[in-house]
């Protein structure tokens, strides 16, 4: 049970990380990729250092604006309302 246990908990410790990793590569490409020209490999990369380093500085960590009851009602209408959608 012990394992389990700790086997369980560095699952959802992972989980956590990738979700904020995740959550990092989505404010970069919403806020750089999406909005900025680059014309080569390495205007590109230069951005990228740059944003990286900008973010670092002054982080914005995620904030939940929704309680755990309430991410499921949401997420079924959500899932309702594209469940009829035409694709």
């Amino acid at each position: 049970m012990a394992a389990r246990r700790r086997g369980h908990t560095e699952r959802t410790r992972q989980h956590r990380r990738n979700d904020a990793r995740q959550r990092c590569f989505g404010y970069l490409t919403d806020q750089l990729l999406r909005r900025g020209v680059h014309k080569s490999v390495q205007t590109l990369e230069k951005d990228v250092r740059e944003w990286i380093k900008t973010w670092n500085e002054d982080p914005k960590p995620f904030v939940w604006t929704k309680t755990a009851e309430e991410i499921p009602n949401s997420l079924a209408r959500y899932i309702s309302r594209i469940s009829g959608a035409p694709h």
